[in-house]
């Protein structure tokens, strides 16, 4: 992973652009501090689908719910009539 400054990121755009194309991840510092990770959108997806596949197959060693049915739980519905 590629290291750059913030002033560097602000006051080279197209150059911190043109890293995330080439390495994939740039991560941004501040006073030697990392405050951003800019990823390209190749990296981002296969993170994010990675996040996911770890969540979906993990369920069962610690929810009882597979996690589909419990965001439709989670859907409030309104009923259809009201009882006096």
């Amino acid at each position: 992973m590629r290291r750059m400054t913030a002033t560097e990121a602000k006051n080279n755009f197209g150059g911190l652009l043109e890293a995330v194309a080439t390495f994939g991840e740039v991560e941004i510092v501040r006073h030697g501090r990392p405050v951003a990770i800019v990823l390209s959108p190749r990296a981002y997806e296969a993170a994010a689908g990675r996040a996911a596949e770890a969540s979906e197959e993990s369920w069962g060693k610690t929810h009882m719910i597979p996690p589909a049915r419990a965001r439709a739980a989670r859907v409030i519905r309104r009923p259809r009539s009201f009882d006096d």
